[in-house]
Formats: C-alpha cells, sequence, structure tokens
C-alpha cells in the first residue's frame, strides 16, 4: 500500500478520486442500485450517441468521466487513477494533473461518440479509463523525453496491456471496453506529455492552483448543466 502513503503528496489526484466516489455514491442512492443501468447512467451525465445523430450535450462528454457503471468498474479504474497519480503528481505538476484529466477525458469521450455514432442503436460511454490512459501517456511521454527510460517502458507496456486487452474483447464480440475513448485520451496525453517535456521549468503556484480550481469549477459546472438542468 505504498501508493496510498504516496497519495499525501498527491492532493489533486486524491481529490480526483473523492470526486468519483461521490459521483457513484450518489448514483447508488438516488438509484438504490450498484450496478446501472442506461437510463441511470444518462441521467447522471452519459455520453450518449443514438442510431448516427448525436442526443448529448457537449458537458456530457467531461461528466461521463466521472461516471462508472458498477462497483468493479470504478474500483479498477480509481485504483489505477490512484497508481499513476502518486507516482508523476510530484512531477508534472498537480495543476497539470487536473487539467490533463479533463481534457484527455472530454477528447477521449470525443472521439468514442464520433465513433459510436455511425452504428445502429445507443452508444454509452462513462467511466475515467479515457482520462487515465490520457495520464499514462502524459506520464510515460514525459518520462521517455526525460531521460527517465525505465519509467517510460514500464508504462507504455501498461498501455500496450490495456489496448491489447479492449481490442482482443472487441473482436471478440464482448464491448466491455471503449477503445475510442482511450486511444483518444491516449494521443491526447501524448500530445501534452511532448508538450511539458519541452518546458523544463517547475510550473508556477499561480498556474497550478488556477488549473486546479478552473478544473474542478469546470467539472462542477457541467454536472449542473447535465444533472440540474437535464440537458
Amino acid at each position: 500500500m505504498n501508493w496510498l502513503r504516496r497519495l499525501r503528496d498527491a492532493p489533486v489526484t486524491g481529490a480526483l478520486i473523492a470526486a468519483n466516489l461521490l459521483v457513484y455514491l450518489v448514483m447508488v442512492l438516488v438509484s438504490g442500485q450498484v450496478t446501472f443501468e442506461s437510463g441511470t447512467l444518462i441521467a447522471a451525465g452519459a455520453s450518449v450517441s443514438s442510431g448516427g445523430a448525436e442526443v448529448m450535450t457537449h458537458w456530457r462528454w467531461l461528466t461521463a468521466a466521472f461516471i462508472h457503471a458498477n462497483l468493479l468498474h470504478i474500483i479498477m479504474n480509481l485504483w489505477v487513477l490512484g497508481q499513476i497519480g502518486a507516482l508523476s503528481e510530484k512531477a508534472l505538476g498537480s495543476g497539470l494533473i487536473a487539467a490533463t484529466y479533463l481534457v484527455t477525458g472530454v477528447l477521449g469521450n470525443v472521439l468514442s461518440t464520433v465513433h459510436g455514432a455511425p452504428g445502429p442503436g445507443k452508444s454509452l460511454s462513462v467511466g475515467a479509463s479515457g482520462a487515465i490512459m490520457g495520464l499514462i501517456g502524459m506520464a510515460a511521454t514525459f518520462a521517455w523525453r526525460t531521460g527517465q527510460r525505465r519509467a517510460a517502458k514500464v508504462l507504455a507496456l501498461n498501455v500496450l496491456f490495456v489496448l491489447g486487452v479492449g481490442l482482443s474483447l472487441t473482436a471478440s464480440g464482448k464491448s466491455l471496453i471503449d477503445n475510442a475513448a482511450h486511444i483518444g485520451g491516449l494521443v491526447a496525453g501524448v500530445v501534452i506529455g511532448f508538450v511539458r517535456a519541452a518546458i523544463p521549468r517547475p510550473t508556477p503556484r499561480w498556474l497550478d492552483v488556477t488549473a486546479i480550481v478552473a478544473s474542478f469549477a469546470l467539472a462542477a459546472i457541467a454536472f449542473g448543466v447535465v444533472v440540474l438542468a437535464g440537458a
């Protein structure tokens, strides 16, 4: 449980874990279930496409990154989020972790919507995994570009494992993993990692705080628009 102790030095990662848990607990209290049906997921803010037509607001690309379908789903995602955050937040900056979670989560869901839209029926996307893949992609790229090759290789192997499992399940006809969200988040994270590695200076404190406050405020606004306004 060393990573639990390291979370004390990763406050934004801890806050992201808490936010995901809060959303899940609220969904449990409202629905009386621990595994959610599509109606509950949509009401909470899942990203939705249906029959080739987009039936979602753009805010859902953000809210979906904090919603999980069942207990196993959230346990697995938050375990990985805790691991990657505990390892990388101090090196990359708390503000960048917060902003990257939002940006890569959104872009992953955008690609998922585009990928799912042409198909028949309704397609839902929920979960933090697109954002987590973005964080891993950013950390791996940053590590590689700054000479931390061993860490980069370990992170890259984790990425390949997740993508391999997802693509294998899809090929076997089991749509349990949103490969498009994973790939979209990963690519966005790699780009952010390249940019961050090119800037050797530590993130200024004011910029860190601004990014953190703006990221969590934007997430709160998104849930307000989607859930309270029924959008």
